[in-house]
């Protein structure tokens, strides 16, 4: 469906044009939805919306040799157009940012960034171990709270892993969604949960059953709150569990018989994802139904890249090197769309603007007109989205270059350390320059993204000033951090630099 209609939410403070000036000021009434969907595991080259840019010669033969072994990627390739039909119309009719990154390459980081709309470093979580370790602090404002403020109901639906521990300890620390600005949760807090029979999942602060295809029964939960009320509006966090391992039984038939290539995991796995798409198309055609559609603001990211190996499938995070757990691009590059009816912006795409998850909650919570937290890393995008225009700015990261989900491990996967952690490593993202520093090598290396999608070419020894002046701006970065919560600091201290 085509939709149509007004940006009623246009409105509110932030014009740009004599004839939206000539409306009636936006009022309590009219304040637009906001409705973030996250995947989980979802590589930027899974989408049939980055197969442009996923099809490039240049994908980087350390992915291409590791991946072209698993499946053959024009296969892949009509799968993902058949799976996202809805986040591609998404993508067409919103704006679609081929410059888009999380702050982290690992989900617990990425989670907490986007919920406070601050580097997560900033207070001490690096990697899953410290959301293990601590969880998301209690002195950090989950943005939740700001929308509740400005008269939102709120509710956050499938996965947090925000909180320290697991079992009773969670209990004993206010890090529960209903703790962090949230009226009403359905979901998990682990990394992670099977797609049948979760014996992990709550309602509010009670366990609860599962029900059928845990995606389902995420969407089923994401309608029931929306169907709620009609005069207040809503923040909806719908955080899937999809499409993370494991992917061990096929999705309700409806979505597998989409799929029949006789790859077990290539089958499940876009089936899996279909079945996403088709929530959000169901919880669309609801908003559509009550007359909201046209006052809803979605946007749609993953938290993190793809892992390497199986069951993901090419051509996964292509053209990027890199996988979900390493500050490659691979990890940290991500599908981003922000959707509105009759387009929010000039133009339905946005290459040169380099932005971050972390802008995502301040946009829409300026789209309720309110004030937003002066301590934010992440910016408000609507002014640059109406006038056509997104200026970007430096992103940094500190994590870790992990071959498997932040443990030591080796290539193949194999655990050869039981502490939760890797080798550290840190990057710069400014204008077309991209530096990394690797701390087990002891190399930076830097790439020119404009013309290098896949980073072939190390151009440190050619341009040393820029090396000189982004590890300043890195290290002046890094000196605003925390220690980590539970990562071994021996590793930690290895990603400081002298200014």
């Amino acid at each position: 469906m085509r939709i149509t209609g007004t940006l009623h939410w246009i409105m509110f403070g932030l014009l740009v044009n004599t004839a939206a000036a000539a409306q009636p000021p936006k009022t309590d009434d009219n304040k637009p939805n906001v409705l973030v969907v996250m995947a989980d595991d979802m590589g930027f080259g899974h989408v049939a919306m980055n197969l442009d840019l996923a099809r490039e010669a240049s994908y980087n033969p350390q992915n291409l040799k590791r991946d072209s072994a698993r499946y053959a990627p024009e296969q892949a390739r009509a799968f993902a157009q058949k799976a996202t039909p809805t986040l591609s119309k998404l993508a067409a009719e919103g704006v679609r940012f081929t410059n888009a990154y999380v702050p982290s390459p690992l989900c617990g980081p990425s989670r907490a960034a986007l919920m406070t709309g601050r580097y997560p470093a900033r207070f001490g979580i690096y990697n899953n171990a410290d959301v293990k370790a601590a969880g998301l602090p209690v002195s950090e404002t989950v943005l939740a709270k700001e929308f509740r403020n400005a008269g939102y109901r709120t509710a956050a639906i499938g996965k947090w892993h925000l909180s320290k521990g697991e079992g009773k300890a969670k209990k004993q620390l206010a890090q529960h969604p209903l703790d962090r600005g949230f009226d009403y949760f359905f979901g998990f807090d682990r990394s992670g949960t099977p797609y049948y029979g979760s014996e992990i999942l709550e309602q509010n602060r009670t366990p609860a059953k599962a029900q059928g295809y845990l995606t389902d029964q995420l969407t089923d939960k994401a309608i029931s709150f929306i169907n709620q009320s009609d005069d207040d509006p809503f923040f909806l966090y719908l955080a899937y569990n999809a499409v993370h391992g494991p992917l061990r039984e096929p999705a309700p038939e409806p979505y597998q018989k989409q799929f029949q290539s006789g790859d077990k995991y290539l089958d499940i796995f876009y089936a899996y994802l279909y079945a996403l798409d088709q929530g959000v198309a169901r919880v669309m055609q609801t908003l559509e139904d009550k007359g909201q559609l046209d006052n809803t603001i979605i946007m749609f990211l993953s938290d993190n890249g793809a892992p390497g190996g199986k069951p993901f499938p090419l051509p996964a995070n292509a053209p990027f090197t890199g996988y979900k757990g390493q500050v490659w691009q691979g990890g940290t590059r991500v599908p981003v769309v922000i959707w509105g009816p009759d387009s929010l912006i000039k133009g339905g795409r946005v290459e040169e603007a380099v932005i971050s998850s972390m802008d995502l909650l301040p946009t829409g919570l300026a789209a309720t007109g309110s004030p937003l937290p002066d301590n934010l890393d992440g910016q408000n995008l609507l002014p640059g989205l109406q006038a056509g225009k997104v200026e970007g700015r430096n992103l940094y990261w500190a994590s870790q270059v992990s071959h498997h989900w932040g443990f030591i491990r080796d290539k193949k996967g194999k655990k050869i350390d039981d502490k939760a952690t890797a080798e550290p490593a840190w990057a710069v993202r400014s204008d077309n320059w991209m530096l990394r520093y690797w701390a087990d090598s002891d190399k930076l290396e830097l790439f020119d993204m404009s013309t290098d999608h896949a980073e072939l070419k190390d151009l440190a020894a050619k341009h040393p000033q820029v090396v000189q002046s982004l590890s300043r701006d890195y290290a002046a970065w890094f000196n605003t951090l925390a220690k980590p919560a539970g990562w071994d600091q021996q590793y930690w201290r290895k990603l400081a630099v002298e200014e």
